[in-house]
């Protein structure tokens, strides 16, 4: 889901992407607000509040990226859903307290911003303007309620994300208080199990309501927190674990010159799904995958190796972590080989780190 994302920027070292699904929000802003009858100005108003809601968005998860950066904490990137921000960070905070106040800066910044927006209007027009009247006949299709709209929706948006569910912050916020006495992993299965309740609760009351964008919702932050703590365990499962705990020291390479037909033969006998590439001069030039093979057998057996094989290959050492070697494996080759003292001693793929979690559990 996140590899269609548009990368717009980069702050702090940190890329922000759009997720291509993010346009879904405006034509549908913009064909309602033209179904009910709305002029181009209104139209563009409302766009424009969209855009800012996001705009604030981004901003509460760089509150989150930039706090965890403080404690070591990697973040991979920003990306902008339909739904809000997802600030995807590489690795879990080591400490609950650490985790507590990453996941309070991110709705800290809302009310900054609420705080702010509230000053203005407050030094511009007085304490008389925040009266019932006013706040009753605020809408979106006028630059007057644009501020006030702006205000009220960053402290509605803080108090979403303290439901205590995953992904939203008081998810995180409640594994926090609950891991200082429980552990992690206990403390997720915990906060995960509280938050579906609650997702049912929203999935229920939304289609009772007629509300069904409510149910939606819900439906998105359950499957979520079951994530959430598959990805713990799986956190747990390779803490401190190495490539050297993993690794495959046998294993089988195809040169270039190598036919597709006789390397389709090869691996209708053999479970390895990944093979590093050797090319004439004895060197490792790349890797292929058995899928590859497959779907060019289909086209013309007669196709070499060397014809559809991936040239992008990376090497790491057997201390490397077996998180940094799945970042890798994700990101920059689907094969790895892997070294000691200079020296290839194996390779690792994705399988192998499946096959090792799976002897953990």
């Amino acid at each position: 889901m996140f590899e269609r994302a548009w990368h717009i920027g980069t702050f702090a070292k940190i890329p922000v992407k759009i997720h291509w699904t993010f346009l879904l929000i405006l034509i549908y802003v913009a064909t309602t607000a033209a179904s009910q009858g709305s002029d181009w100005s209104a139209i563009v108003i409302e766009i424009c509040f969209v855009l800012a809601m996001f705009l604030c968005v981004i901003l509460h998860e760089f509150g989150h990226a930039l706090t965890a950066k403080r404690f070591g904490v990697t973040t991979e990137d920003i990306i902008l859903l339909p739904i809000g921000g997802v600030a995807r960070l590489r690795n879990l905070p080591e400490k609950p307290m650490q985790e507590l106040i990453i996941a309070i800066m991110g709705p800290m910044v809302n009310v900054i911003i609420a705080i702010i927006v509230f000053s203005f209007l407050l030094t511009t027009f007085g304490v008389s303007y925040f009266n019932i009247e006013t706040l009753e006949n605020l809408n979106f299709t006028n630059w007057s309620g644009f501020l006030p709209l702006l205000m009220i929706s960053n402290i509605m948006l803080v108090l979403f994300n303290m439901i205590p569910a995953f992904p939203m912050d008081g998810g995180r916020v409640l594994r926090a208080l609950l891991a200082m006495g429980l552990g992690k992993l206990k403390a997720t299965k915990i906060a995960s199990i509280i938050g579906q309740i609650i997702c049912v609760i929203l999935i229920i009351s939304g289609i009772y309501f007629e509300a069904y964008t409510l149910s939606i919702i819900g439906v998105f932050i359950f499957i979520s927190a079951t994530q959430e703590y598959r990805s713990v365990a799986l956190d747990v499962a390779i803490k401190n674990k190495t490539i050297n705990d993993c690794y495959r020291k046998d294993y089988h390479s195809f040169t270039e010159y190598t036919t597709v037909k006789e390397a389709f033969e090869f691996i209708l006998h053999h479970r390895d799904r990944t093979f590093p590439v050797i090319n004439l001069m004895g060197q490792f030039s790349g890797s292929i995958s058995a899928r590859q093979i497959q779907l060019a057998f289909k086209k013309d057996p007669n196709l070499r190796i060397s014809d559809i094989y991936n040239r992008r290959l990376i090497s790491l050492h057997s201390s490397t972590g077996i998180m940094n070697a799945m970042y890798a494996l994700r990101s920059q080759s689907e094969l790895i080989l892997v070294t000691e003292q200079d020296a290839i001693v194996g390779v690792i793929d994705m399988d192998a780190i499946q096959q090792f979690i799976e002897m953990q559990s």
